[in-house]
């Protein structure tokens, strides 16, 4: 099974999207490569394998169902979203999202609430979300219509790559692992020390050559939270009921909610 983790950025230099590669068997993860690329160039490898590749993605996938509605009324779910995000511009799409959240408020989704440590997807400083969120879902449209899954749209005729949106933050906080203050701060390479230290044991996993990416995550959070979310890649081909999940069979209005908003995946068990 060949796994990637990928920690997106929405900068306007597009310099700083890391991707992690790997191939997972066994409960072995052998690290092929941990590098930088273009959002361009992303889509372009995304696009290029089958449904034995689950890709772990640390991006919003989609907005706040309320904020749909604001922007796109007759959307029926997320895919409706990124069709409208691929029609206009990032400074358009900011616009609806200062109009709206002069309103209502950076609110969150559904899935976001269940972890203390996720911003709002329209959160717009420190860290600046909305230019991520946008290029993601510009990205999805692309690569939901090469035929890519996204969970948990029903994707019974999709042949190509499982995306799946994950947070680093969360995957550290589900295995006992420092998931605050290893980005910044006074204890960033403890942390990240700890983190290293513990990964193996935490996630369960045997990852064969970690040692060999050490130096670059210690000296680049993006570059580790790419490993990170390669982990979590990982624990999902293990047993996707191993995270926490959407309801399988929602009312209506909940379902509804979850089509429109999707899901953040993170692990529940550790």
């Amino acid at each position: 099974m060949l796994v990637i983790g990928v920690d997106y950025s929405g900068a306007k230099t597009d310099k700083n999207t890391w991707v992690s590669r790997g191939v997972f068997t066994d409960n072995q993860l052998v690290i092929e490569t941990c590098e930088l690329i273009t959002r361009a160039n992303l889509t372009s490898l995304l696009s290029n394998f089958d449904s034995s590749t689950i890709a772990s993605l640390d991006f919003p996938f989609s907005v706040p169902e309320k904020f749909s509605k604001f922007w796109s009324p007759s959307a029926q779910d997320m895919t409706d979203l990124w069709t409208e995000a691929a029609a206009i511009t990032l400074s358009e799409f900011i616009n609806l999202r200062d109009q709206f959240v002069k309103q209502h408020g950076e609110i969150k989704r559904l899935g976001d609430t269940f972890y203390p440590e996720c911003y709002s997807c329209l959160h717009k400083a420190n860290p600046n979300l909305v230019p991520m969120t946008f290029y993601g879902m510009q990205m999805l449209n692309e690569l939901h219509r090469a035929g890519c899954l996204v969970p948990p749209l029903k994707n019974d005729h999709m042949s190509k790559t499982i995306l799946l949106e994950a947070m680093p933050g969360a995957g550290l906080r589900a295995m006992g692992l420092p998931f605050k203050g290893y980005k910044n701060g006074r204890q960033v390479y403890q942390k990240r020390g700890i983190i290293f230290k513990g990964l193996e044991k935490h996630s369960g996993l045997t990852i064969s050559n970690l040692s060999q990416f050490i130096d670059l995550g210690m000296e680049n959070h993006d570059a580790l939270d790419s490993l990170i979310a390669t982990v979590i890649a990982c624990l999902w081909t293990q047993d996707p009921s191993k995270f926490r999940c959407p309801p399988k069979d929602p009312p209506v209005n909940l379902k509804r909610t979850i089509d429109l908003e999707g899901w953040l995946y993170a692990p529940a068990f550790l």
